[in-house]
């Protein structure tokens, strides 16, 4: 059904005027794919602490938010709730005594005194030219925070760091997988070591993977599962109980017979404090520095680990959604 004739339907016209529909179409070997995200229109920003961020990460993220100028960025593939993250951090400021203004293709939903404006799709190679012109464009307008629909380009690199080391909070994503690999990329792409040691304050990688449905949901005892928690168990995770369980192979009606009903957050974050500037500018290598950015217990996968023990999500979601340290 086209948008036009779903608008003017009956049965539909309240859930069209209430959310909006962007379809995304795509190929993959099978043949032609299509992606359909479904945004509420006008839905407010999700509360920082109910999206699912530990209470030490938590208070970082405040004080990145609160601090005058810096870049955050939120890292992951898409579907990964990064823009979701970065609204409901640029929630925390007060738009009558900070200017917000936003960057987005297309815009995720309007929010009241934010300035938003739009990148309407287009070819790749005039895209990053719109990016880059609509963000020179944008700072001239002095404002105090930036949400910037996401960072691929030299020219978005310079302009974001440029930004963010003159007074600007600059929020942004990048597509890589892990928090420790932002660095590479923006030297990837031109930015220089000092550049990002005076801009870049917050560097955060998340995933959204299956809530195991708590109706259906059944004890997980795989010899696997045991091994896989053991060794966090001597570690990290030492003195947690656990009370892992995996999806019921039939479901239920709840689930709709999948064995899971909504998702949680899994993530890693980096704070660019003191250590790690230091860090940072030794120019260790880059295994050596992921070790030490990263420790044992705070990683995308340990994170994921913990919600295995608890029994939240399944070893099986887990590995779905996050690559297994080698």
């Amino acid at each position: 059904m086209r948008a036009g004739a779903l608008a003017a339907d009956s049965q539909w016209s309240p859930l069209y005027a209430r959310h909006r529909f962007d379809l995304v179409l795509g190929s993959s070997i099978a043949g032609r794919t299509a992606f359909i995200r479904i945004v509420e229109r006008e839905a407010p920003p999700l509360a920082l602490a109910a999206i699912g961020y530990e209470a030490p990460d938590l208070e970082a993220m405040r004080q990145a938010v609160h601090a005058p100028a810096g870049l955050v960025l939120v890292v992951g593939p898409s579907g990964s709730g990064k823009t979701t993250s970065l609204y409901s951090m640029l929630g925390l400021l007060d738009p009558r005594r900070r200017s917000i203004q936003t960057i987005e293709s297309p815009v995720r939903c309007p929010v009241d005194r934010w300035l938003q404006f739009e990148i309407a799709q287009s070819r790749r190679r005039r895209g990053a030219e719109r990016w880059e012109h609509r963000l020179g464009w944008l700072l001239q307008n002095g404002p105090d925070a930036i949400l910037l629909g996401r960072i691929a380009t030299p020219g978005t690199v310079q302009l974001a760091l440029q930004a963010a080391c003159s007074g600007s909070l600059v929020f942004s994503t990048m597509t890589v997988e892990r928090a420790s690999n932002v660095l590479a990329e923006l030297y990837r792409l031109g930015a220089q070591p000092a550049q990002v040691l005076a801009a870049l304050s917050l560097a955060i990688a998340q995933r959204l993977i299956g809530r195991l449905c708590p109706d259906c949901s059944e004890p997980d005892e795989r010899a696997e599962v045991r091994a896989v928690l053991a060794a966090a168990l001597n570690t990290w995770l030492a003195g947690a109980s656990v009370r892992a369980r995996r999806a019921s192979e039939t479901g239920c009606a709840r689930c709709n017979g999948t064995g899971y009903l909504g998702r949680i957050l899994v993530y890693e974050l980096i704070e660019i404090d003191s250590r790690v500037r230091g860090l940072i500018g030794s120019a260790a290598e880059a295994v050596e520095l992921e070790r030490a950015l990263v420790a044992d217990g705070r990683t995308l996968w340990d994170h994921g680990l913990k919600r295995v023990a608890d029994g939240m999500t399944s070893l099986d979601a887990l590995r779905a959604a996050v690559r297994p340290p080698r």
